[in-house]
Formats: C-alpha cells, sequence, structure tokens
C-alpha cells in the first residue's frame, strides 16, 4: 500500500479522462466512465491520488486538468473508441501535452488502442497504449513510470522506444471475480442518474452499473469484443453480480439500473437465479441489460420470462441486425428472422419490451435486401406495438473482426493514421466510397437517408430522455412528434431516394459534430 499525502489539495498522481463521444445529449446518452473508472480501481486502492476528468459532464475540463496537475504527477491516461471520440481525445492529450511540456506521459486504452496499438502509438499524441484489459497493466505501468524501471516486461502494454514503436505479448484475461468494485467515490453519481424516459420511462433514478461479465462467445461478423475478449464469456458468481447491482440500489437511493454487460442471457440459470434473488431483496427496482440475443431468450420458459417481469425486468436489448437470413448467416448471427419474429410475440406475451438494433449496408448486401431490413422493422413494431425500433445505422467495419478480410477485398480503403478514424462512424453518407464502395455513389446517398431519416423517426425516444427541464421536453416532443411521424411514413414506403430537406439535417450535424483533420494537426 503506497503513503498517501496531500489528498485534499485537488492535485494528483494519476489523471484520468475520458472524452466526448460526439453524442453526449445529456441525460440518459451520458453514462458513467466505466472504462477509466476500472482502471482507476486498483491504482486507488494502492494508495495513488486519482482524478477522473469527465469531458462530456465538465466544460472547463482543460481548467481542471491544470489544477490537478503537479510535480508528482505519474501520468495521464485517456479512454476512446473509433469515431468522433478521438477527435476529443487528441484535443485532451494536446491539453495535457502543453500544459506538462511533455514531462507527463500519456497512455492511451479502450477499444480503438487494443484494435490498432501499432498506429495509435505512431501519432505524437500517444507515449503508452494498454492493449485490452488494462486492471493490472494500468497498475504495474504507474509503478514502472514512478520508479523508473523498464516497460519490456509489462504485458499488454504498447510503448515507444527510442521512436521505435514495441507491443509486448498480450495479457491473460483477467478474473472477473477478482476485480474491484466500481470506485464510485471518484466521480459525482448524481451527474450520472437520470429518468430513463427512453427504455425505463417509470424509473425517477437511474444509474449505468457497469458490468456482471465480461466478453461474449457469440463470432458476430461485424463485432470487434471477439478478437478483444477472444470469444470468452466470463460471469462473475451470482454474488458478484447481485453485489455489482444492488449496492448502488443501496447506496443512491436507485429506482433502475442499466446491466451494460455484451451478453447477459448467455447461461439462463444464472440469469434467473439472479432474477429471482432481486425479487427476494427489499428494493423494487426497474432494469434492463444491454446484451440480449433472440435465441437465448426462446430457450427461456415461460416461468422464467414472468421472474424477469416480476424482478423489475423491462427491456430485452435484441441485436436483431437484418430482415434477412442471407445477411444473418454472412454476419455468422447464428440465428434467423423467425427466431426474432418468435421472440417478438414472447415479449408481447409477458409484458416485457423488446429494442431491436438493425443495421443496413453490409458487404454484398443489395438494396432490396436492405428495404426487407426496413420492413422487417416494421413489421416488428406492427406485430408488437411495444416494441423499440432503433436506428438503422450503415455497417462500420472495424480491423481484427471476422468479416475484415472480406470487407478488404470488396475495396474498403481502411485510414493509415490516428487521426483518420475520426469521421470512420460518422461519415454515414460515404461520399468517398472508403466505407462501403460495395455500394454506387448514388446508393451510398440513399443509405445516407436512410440512416438519417432513421434517426428522426426515433426522434422523440432519442431525444427527449436527454432533455431534463419538463418544459422544453414537452415543447421537443410536440415538435419532434410531427417529424417522427413523417419521417416513419417516408420510410415504411421507401421514400428516401430523394430527401432534399436531409441536406439541412446533414449540415447542423456536421456543424455540431464533424471534426476534420486540421484541426488537432
Amino acid at each position: 500500500m503506497r503513503h498517501v499525502t496531500g489528498q485534499s489539495d485537488g492535485k494528483a498522481d494519476i489523471i484520468l479522462m475520458y472524452p466526448k463521444t460526439g453524442l453526449d445529449i445529456g441525460g440518459h446518452t451520458v453514462a458513467p466512465p466505466h472504462s477509466i473508472l476500472a482502471v482507476a480501481a486498483p491504482v486507488h486502492k494502492a494508495g495513488y491520488r486519482v482524478k477522473i476528468i469527465d469531458m462530456r459532464r465538465d466544460p472547463h475540463w482543460a481548467a481542471t486538468l491544470a489544477q490537478s496537475l503537479c510535480r508528482e504527477t505519474i501520468c495521464v491516461g485517456i479512454s476512446t473508441m473509433t469515431g468522433t471520440q478521438i477527435y476529443f481525445a487528441l484535443i485532451m492529450a494536446r491539453e495535457a501535452r502543453r500544459l506538462t511540456d511533455g514531462r507527463v506521459p500519456i497512455v492511451w486504452g479502450g477499444p480503438h488502442a487494443s484494435i490498432l496499438p501499432e498506429q495509435t502509438l505512431q501519432d505524437e499524441h500517444v507515449d503508452m497504449v494498454v492493449v485490452g484489459e488494462g486492471e493490472e497493466t494500468f497498475l504495474e505501468l504507474v509503478g514502472a513510470l514512478e520508479h523508473h524501471r523498464p516497460l519490456d516486461g509489462i504485458l499488454g502494454l504498447g510503448y515507444k522506444d527510442g521512436g521505435q514503436v514495441k507491443v509486448n505479448p498480450p495479457r491473460p484475461l483477467l478474473d472477473v471475480d477478482g476485480l474491484l468494485p466500481v470506485p464510485w467515490e471518484l466521480i459525482d453519481v448524481e451527474r450520472y442518474i437520470n429518468p430513463d424516459n427512453y427504455f425505463l420511462k417509470d424509473s425517477p433514478r437511474t444509474l449505468d452499473i457497469g458490468q456482471t461479465s465480461r466478453g461474449c462467445p457469440h463470432r458476430c461478423g461485424f463485432c470487434c469484443a471477439s478478437s478483444i475478449l477472444e470469444k470468452r464469456w466470463r460471469p462473475m458468481t451470482v454474488e458478484r453480480a447481485l453485489e455489482a447491482i444492488l449496492e448502488p440500489v443501496k447506496r443512491f437511493d436507485l429506482t433502475g439500473v442499466w446491466i451494460r454487460d455484451d451478453e447477459f442471457y448467455v447461461k439462463n440459470d444464472r440469469a434467473f437465479t439472479i432474477c429471482e434473488r432481486i425479487v427476494n431483496s427489499p428494493y423494487d427496482i426497474r432494469w434492463y441489460a444491454t446484451g440480449s440475443r433472440v435465441d437465448d431468450f426462446n430457450r427461456a420458459t415461460d416461468e422464467q420470462l414472468e421472474l424477469i417481469k416480476r424482478s423489475g425486468g423491462r427491456v430485452m436489448k435484441f441485436g436483431a441486425e437484418s430482415g434477412n437470413d442471407r445477411i444473418l448467416d454472412l454476419i455468422q448471427e447464428g440465428f434467423h428472422v423467425e427466431d426474432t419474429l418468435r421472440a417478438n410475440q414472447r415479449c408481447k406475451q409477458h409484458g416485457i419490451v423488446p429494442a431491436y438494433s438493425l443495421i443496413i449496408g453490409f458487404t454484398t448486401e443489395t438494396i432490396e435486401e436492405i428495404n426487407n431490413t426496413i420492413d422487417f422493422g416494421f413489421r416488428l413494431k406492427r406485430e408488437n406495438p411495444d416494441a423499440q425500433l432503433e436506428t438503422f445505422p450503415t455497417y462500420t467495419a472495424f480491423p481484427r473482426t471476422p468479416m475484415y478480410p472480406l470487407v478488404l477485398e470488396h475495396g474498403l480503403r481502411p485510414p493509415e493514421s490516428l487521426p483518420g478514424w475520426i469521421d470512420w462512424i460518422l461519415d454515414d453518407y460515404d461520399l468517398e466510397g472508403r466505407q462501403v464502395p460495395w455500394f454506387d455513389a448514388r446508393q451510398r446517398r440513399w443509405i445516407g437517408n436512410i440512416c438519417y431519416m432513421s434517426i428522426l423517426a426515433n426522434a422523440v425516444d432519442n431525444i427527449q430522455g436527454g432533455i431534463r427541464n419538463r418544459l422544453w421536453r414537452g415543447m421537443f416532443k410536440t415538435v419532434l412528434g410531427s417529424l417522427q411521424g413523417y419521417y416513419r411514413f417516408r420510410l415504411r414506403h421507401k421514400m428516401y431516394k430523394t430527401v432534399p430537406e436531409l441536406r439541412i439535417a446533414r449540415h447542423l450535424r456536421k456543424k455540431i459534430f464533424y471534426r476534420s483533420t486540421s484541426m488537432i494537426e
């Protein structure tokens, strides 16, 4: 245990920063920064002074950073996903570099750095990279930096040695039951507790409590989780899972929780034991888990589904992905359209709200198949009016995913530098044909229109939940409700080829979220 002094002066040995994502409307769209909270837990326990800076919640983050830096600061850490968040991560890294004159190393982690550690390290704003699960790697790195020990023996670490990029062997996956609890004391939790107007409409105090398992055993072709976490599902024991769920409920007087497991229902016996224990607990809560598969759901008995409802489970978030069996086979989902339709009916029967994600623009997909997916979404809604349809995003190819070799064969042109990935997800019109080159320019415009129209077709649910003020929320609901009905009608009737007013929507979105690489060079 490291001896700690000066805890109350606002200075930090370790500063961990979470950048904006570009989708941070507010309310339920801003969850706790679990990626940096996870790596903070071991160093915090070891006695280091840790400062969490969340750019999404702190408009004066640069001043906070300046106030937290001191002569004893060992490193600054940044976590980022692929896409717009890289832009904001580079801004934070540049500011940290400026404030310290390069004296304090900048450590990157998160999904993007884990997928492309060598390329990430080539950027001047990156000194080191934590690859994969970071709890043990980061703790060892902090100790090595503090005591000036060599870095070549730290598993899961990438770094620069005399200008040469080096990446050490990977660290074995961690025992999730050995992980420390979320260090809630490092953040102002109240700023992340929201009325979840999207899914848990009857829960005035909902919090994303993190994970009760890690990884996923499935092999979906577009998902990078399998490459980072080796297609292994590692659940906490029932006791540890209940502690992760119910301790925050008690501590923060919650009425609802979001469990962000990649796949919660891999083993139904475990999932339903957790449900039963929640029923027998003194807490009356509402909850939902991010990861649900229709085939796992369909294996559950009617009695087990009733147990979900009695425990407060209100929503099943399904990755339905496509309305075409050929595409589902291509992306190796392991289920078919009929399985989703059956799950939809069972949800209706048991009063559980299904929320579906559907993706368009896969390699070799035809416009007819895209139309089938749109029809499929509306069919799910027609057969179960409580069903929630999320947007129709365009397929985004990531390195180290099962489908990546195939999309390279079909002309994908991935970025060659870290800033190049900033617009990889956001540029949904793909004007240059880099991301979905298997479609021609006209078809790419149609797909972009579908994406934007689906956002507007779900505008009330997507946006009003991020607005705390009731008056403003009511006004937005009135205005957006009209737009929502209009664009749902157009999508239902495939009226997406010519939508001139979307130029305005696209311009506004780009104004708000678009970031050119020149701004961070």
